[in-house]
């Protein structure tokens, strides 16, 4: 990472070691925007059709209190193959679940294991390629995420959290500096796909985009530079 899109990440980090320098308009615009004098065709509130699909979206909630039960493995594979699974092979290209700018897809899926069922607390890397979960660092680390993302419980209480990382060449060495937004675009895609299975799954999930980067990264064994946390999310039963 260089150039612009290294000072926007190092810009906008949270640490502990220096406060956070951003800056924010005096006032806060209106939520909504309207042309008055525009000529307006009304459209009805469409019924919704037959089909889980469309109920996930109706009732997705970003959901925080956790019962402290587990999940099922069968259900974190779920989860893993609906937020980024391999759905087709084309052209030497690994097709996903959810978009990427250029098929390039730099972001990277780890998970911080509370409680699921016949898997060890710990942090784990999902390698996509062998379906299969690298155990990075065994034990519990729930509290240790918790206070790394501003003291939110939910990372403590959740049955497992997802932790997305950039490798940020893998988007900059085609794009450029532009790069940087298809990355945090990817993230996002990927996290609503998280959202609407957790729905159908009538399980919890929360995306969590305050944390302490340096701490987030430490947590995973990133080094912060080539590839850095950009996004957290927490699931349960609820």
């Amino acid at each position: 990472m260089a150039g612009l899109s290294e000072q926007f990440h190092s810009g906008t980090i949270y640490s502990r070691k220096k406060p956070f320098a951003g800056s924010k308009p005096k006032d806060r615009p209106e939520p909504f925007k309207e042309y008055p004098g525009s000529k307006k065709v009304k459209l009805e509130t469409p019924a919704l059709p037959p089909g889980s699909l469309w109920l996930s979206l109706k009732n997705r909630r970003s959901r925080r209190d956790f019962k402290k039960e587990p999940i099922s493995k069968d259900q974190l594979a779920l989860l893993l193959w609906a937020s980024q699974g391999v759905t087709e092979k084309i052209s030497g290209f690994q097709l996903r679940t959810a978009p990427s700018a250029g098929a390039l897809y730099p972001i990277e899926t780890y998970l911080v294991s509370n409680r699921v069922e016949g898997l060890e607390p710990g942090v784990y890397h999902w390698n996509l390629i062998e379906q299969s979960l690298e155990m990075i660092k065994p034990g519990d680390v729930s509290l240790e995420l918790e206070l790394a993302a501003l003291n939110q419980d939910m990372c403590r209480t959740a049955a497992v959290v997802f932790a997305w990382s950039a490798i940020f060449a893998r988007s900059t060495f085609k794009y450029s500096d532009r790069g940087l937004r298809y990355i945090y675009m990817d993230a996002g895609h990927i996290c609503e796909n998280l959202y609407l299975a957790c729905e159908d799954l009538k399980l919890g999930c929360c995306g969590v985009g305050a944390f302490f980067d340096d701490e987030v990264d430490a947590l995973l064994g990133l080094d912060s530079k080539e590839e850095a946390a950009v996004y957290l999310a927490a699931v349960g039963k609820y």
